[in-house]
């Protein structure tokens, strides 16, 4: 797990230099936009962690395969960093899980 929240991670922190201006844009109340990855793509939250700036990063995905990438900031501002398809939970590729 660790192991891919530090990717997860890591990208969220590049993601923020590659797409300052598109990311304003896509920012809001936490709570209005979970409500949308529910609602609208029947996204649902499968890991998170900490930020190095203090963030909080969750990645929601949907059974479908769909799945978005969110960073809540410690102001409160929920921003969509990266969304796409064809989601993969890889077995056995946490630290700890079986084969690790």
């Amino acid at each position: 797990m660790k192991h891919i929240l530090i990717t997860a991670v890591t990208f969220v922190s590049l993601m923020s230099f590659v797409f300052p201006a598109s990311a304003q844009g896509l920012c809001g109340e936490r709570v209005d936009i979970i409500d949308t990855l529910k609602t609208r793509y029947q996204e649902a939250p499968i890991s998170m962690g900490l930020a190095g700036n203090g963030g909080v990063v969750e990645v929601f995905a949907s059974q479908k395969g769909s799945w978005t990438i969110v960073v809540t900031q410690p102001t409160g501002v929920t921003c969509v960093v990266s969304a796409g398809e064809s989601w993969e939970n890889l077995k056995g590729m946490v630290p700890g899980e079986q084969g690790v």
